[in-house]
């Protein structure tokens, strides 16, 4: 196999094992960083798979540098996109703690916090352009920031268990490097938020159509 194919085959077993036997998916994909490759790679081979890998590493010393360059590769993508897609879950469970927040929030009440959540996630998408404009990451402190301005907007008060959710991702975020860090903050901005903003027009109008009929 291909160094590229023996890479993609590992990181897909790695990630089935975590997702869905490990407890902690992110806490076990760390521990099957690049750097262990060697350790735990017979463990996610089949016994034909890793005699196929040792004779290819006996043909070609270069062979197990690329395998482990192209793991690399992978694993930092998987954490860029898994990361992204966890701070725009945050971001949709702010959209739901307003939208089906029936016994709390009257319409009147609810059109207003979707207003105010909405000038504060273009504020963000905003400030994400111009770092990817400069080429300069966002810091975890800033997108904590943010988002907790965000939270706050919609609870109306500090709510732990949602600081708690933001604090766990942005913690992995943080050990990025800045390129990777500017990838997650361009997937985040052209996969994600557009769409956020999308549905929250989509519910105010909704909310709009509501009012004016009573």
């Amino acid at each position: 196999m291909e160094s590229r194919e023996v890479a993609e085959l590992v990181l897909d077993r790695v990630v089935n094992y975590c997702s869905k036997v490990h407890d902690n998916t992110l806490e076990c994909m760390a521990d099957h960083s690049p750097d262990q490759l060697d350790v735990f790679i017979d463990a996610y081979l089949k016994e034909n798979e890793a005699e196929d890998l040792d004779k290819a590493i006996e043909n070609s010393g270069k062979y197990w540098d690329e395998v482990k360059k192209e793991y690399e590769k992978l694993w930092k993508e998987w954490w860029i996109h898994d990361i992204a897609y966890h701070l725009d879950d945050e971001l949709k469970v702010l959209y739901e703690a307003i939208v089906y927040n029936d016994l709390l929030l009257s319409d009147s009440h609810r059109v207003r916090r979707l207003k105010a959540y909405e000038e504060l996630l273009n504020e963000f998408k905003d400030a994400i352009r111009h770092a990817l404009k400069d080429k300069k990451p966002l810091t975890e402190l800033e997108l904590y920031n943010w988002y907790k301005k965000m939270g706050e907007a919609v609870y109306g008060y500090k709510n732990n268990d949602y600081d708690k959710e933001v604090t766990y991702y942005l913690n992995y975020y943080d050990m990025l490097d800045d390129d990777d860090k500017l990838e997650l903050l361009s997937i985040l901005l052209n996969d994600y938020i557009d769409g956020d903003l999308y549905y929250i027009k989509q519910k105010l109008s909704e909310f709009g159509a509501l009012t004016n009929k009573s």
